[in-house]
């Protein structure tokens, strides 16, 4: 029985595969084989040099990997993202939407550099929406208090190294309790909702927001300072007593308190400057709910 010959066997391996695969001769597309993606078209990619087709950093990117290929008989490994805006050539081509490629670069004893493209965007997505889920509150949507802790110590850190400003905010939804035990577990979630609602439309783009406890959210104020950050709190706290919820068993009005601290301190980080605004929330509550408090400057 006659064997296939070794390009017949390499030729059907090309098409069996969903990565493209390009071969290099230099810097020029001397052999490809598209797979799964469109924009690699063999009539119209073979023959042409990698800067007629890709931006120049990456172009740079590839260059390094070449290098350290230079004769060895190793395989290297880059990841990179294809955008076609950054890409007009690759666009005409049929690049329609921002891809992202793990790519293996082996060099051929003949000097060739062969190249395999595996598409893996849709991991990227998954992945991000997976990092996403794991920082957000599933009820209300707002980051929780294990994606508050960088952001806070990081705008506390920034304000003290330039001398610049950072303020915390700490709202407590006054007698949550109350609220479900009145009207059902149901009319609580929809009170957090509807105040991390009203809060996402008082903050600047800048501004982070969370929900710190059951009944608590926070705010991180980056280049605020005290003033600023108290009559941010009095807007909120104006803010969600205006608010009135329609429910079965009854209209549902509440209200907040809130505490206020600032990065003031050359020893202060993040933990310190939200106890502050922990101890000066706990004031506002003793003192009568629906109200704020901060530090006395």
């Amino acid at each position: 029985m006659a064997h296939a010959s070794t390009d017949s066997r390499y030729t059907a391996l090309l098409n069996a595969s969903q990565d493209a695969v390009i071969i290099l001769d230099g810097e020029t597309i001397a052999s490809a084989s598209s797979g799964n993606s469109a924009w690699v078209v063999p009539a119209q990619v073979e023959g042409r040099r990698l800067e007629e087709l890709f931006a120049s950093d990456l172009c740079e990117q590839f260059r390094e990997v070449i290098g350290q290929l230079n004769g060895k008989k190793t395989v290297q490994e880059l990841e990179f993202q294809l955008r076609p805006e950054h890409c007009p050539e690759l666009k005409a081509l049929g690049l329609s939407e921002p891809c992202w490629y793990a790519s293996r670069w082996v060099m051929t004893s003949g000097r060739e550099v062969l190249v395999s493209l595996r598409d893996v965007t849709e991991q990227k997505r998954l992945s991000r929406k997976l990092t996403t889920q794991a920082q957000r509150d599933p009820l209300t949507g707002a980051y929780n208090r294990r994606a508050l802790v960088p952001v806070l110590e990081m705008s506390v850190a920034q304000a003290l190294r330039y001398d610049g400003a950072s303020s915390v905010v700490l709202i407590e939804i006054d007698q949550l309790k109350e609220i479900n035990e009145q009207f059902g577990w149901d009319a609580g979630d929809k009170v957090l909702q509807h105040s991390v609602s009203t809060l996402h439309r008082l903050k600047r783009t800048s501004d982070f927001l969370a929900r710190y406890s059951d009944s608590q959210l926070v705010m991180v104020l980056g280049e605020t300072n005290h003033e600023q950050a108290l009559l941010a709190g009095e807007r909120i706290r104006d803010a969600i007593a205006e608010q009135e919820l329609p429910y079965a068993t009854g209209d549902i009005r509440w209200t907040v308190s809130v505490g206020v601290a600032s990065a003031l301190n050359p020893e202060d980080d993040g933990a310190q400057v939200l106890r502050r605004a922990h101890e000066h929330l706990l004031i506002a509550i003793h003192s009568g709910r629906n109200r704020v408090e901060g530090e006395a400057l």
